[in-house]
């Protein structure tokens, strides 16, 4: 069994090596699922102190599931968008490129970074309700909870930025703007 910290490590060198993949996007995943992770730790250990009220363990316990879900989300897309922007490296570098196939690569790979940013918005509004409820013992890790999806909004923003001029689709085009903005306007505000 792979510890903790030689999966980190594996992911940290995976970054750090001469391969375009993982790459921005798959590391703004892996934040925003680091950010999920420590809101779901802080909670749990919350609500497992014998010293917090049950009013308050009786608040967090339903939150529970639904950040359980975007970690989980989040884990997946760290993944997928290596694969997606392999697969717009793999097919540039064809003979004989399929321009159409090229264009719904390119698609995929710019609206990861999206989806990627909308779920880590969802729990940067999670934290918002519950965040008064964490010990204050454990306050710290909610704080870098929401540091994290910050950072991983900022990073979301870059990648949806270095995408946009390769969108031919105009309402795409103009839909990840739309993000790029919003994104852009809340890491102002955080």
């Amino acid at each position: 069994m792979v510890t903790w910290q030689e999966g980190a490590n594996c992911f940290i060198d995976a970054l750090a090596d001469k391969n375009s993949v993982p790459g921005g996007g798959s590391a703004a995943a892996l934040n925003a699922a680091m950010g999920a992770a420590l809101i779901l730790m802080s909670a749990g250990v919350t609500i497992k102190r014998k010293a917090t009220p049950q009013a308050d363990k009786d608040f967090l316990a339903p939150y529970l599931k639904t950040v359980e879900n975007y970690k989980n989300e989040l884990k997946k897309l760290t993944a997928e968008d290596a694969a997606a922007y392999l697969e717009v490296i793999s097919l540039k570098k064809q003979a004989n490129i399929d321009e159409k196939r090229l264009a719904k690569a390119q698609i995929k790979a710019a609206e990861i970074p999206g989806m990627t940013a909308q779920k880590a918005q969802e729990l940067l509004k999670i934290i918002d309700i519950v965040e008064s409820k964490i010990a204050k013992i454990i306050a710290s890790d909610i704080l870098c909870a929401k540091a994290l999806l910050v950072a991983s909004l900022k990073c979301c923003a870059e990648n949806i930025k270095t995408n946009l001029p390769y969108i031919v689709d105009e309402n795409l085009k103009n839909k990840l703007s739309k993000v790029y903005n919003e994104i852009t306007d809340l890491c102002r505000s955080k």
